[in-house]
């Protein structure tokens, strides 16, 4: 059996009452794995503490499998690392983004970062997906948040900003390297 698709008036009603119930938008995000971003930062401000993703632990687990999981030499000695200890004045996004501030590192995400990328050539779609008001100046907690389309719903991801470095070098960096941290946040694996 063919489905059938709504069309004329039918379709745009009901396409109104999904607008309406915030089907769809972004504002409207399922907290991933229940992490609140507003709760989270408002905490460790209040606290003057910097944010550590409980869900997601520094360890060689969190980097991958073969290559860069936990048994491989190129895992032994990585430290992780905030923006903030690396350099002395990170930004967010600095100048805009464009396609060309991401390279890849050692991780393998050709395809995220590819997708990354894209984002940059449609700033409502960038910030769509990496919203406003994030950076490392006034009311800097070591937490970002990002919002990714997954099986029909917006999903809202929190991360906290500590990175891979081994020998002084990060594993994933922009091509301005760590002074435009945002291509570095990367993904977190979906739990199994």
């Amino acid at each position: 059996m063919e489905p059938i698709y709504a069309t004329g008036m039918a379709a745009k009603l009901r396409s109104q009452w999904d607008r309406d119930a915030g089907l769809g938008q972004n504002h409207n995000a399922v907290k991933f794995l229940g992490q609140d971003y507003n709760s989270l930062k408002a905490h460790c401000q209040q606290t003057r503490t910097l944010f550590e993703d409980p869900l997601f632990p520094t360890s060689a687990s969190s980097l991958g499998f073969n290559e860069l999981g936990p048994r491989s030499s190129k895992t032994h000695g990585v430290r992780w690392m905030r923006p903030t200890e690396i350099c002395m004045r990170p930004q967010f996004i600095m100048d805009g983004a464009t396609r060309t501030d991401i390279c890849q590192g050692a991780l393998g995400d050709c395809w995220l970062l590819a997708a990354i990328a894209s984002l940059t050539l449609n700033d409502d779609l960038l910030h769509r997906v990496v919203p406003h008001g994030q950076s490392f100046d006034g009311g800097y907690a070591g937490v970002f948040h990002f919002q990714f389309w997954q099986f029909g719903e917006w999903l809202d991801v929190v991360i906290d900003d500590r990175l891979p470095v081994k020998d002084g070098k990060l594993l994933l960096f922009t091509r301005r390297r760590v002074e435009s941290s945002g291509a570095l946040c990367w993904r977190r694996p979906t739990p199994s």
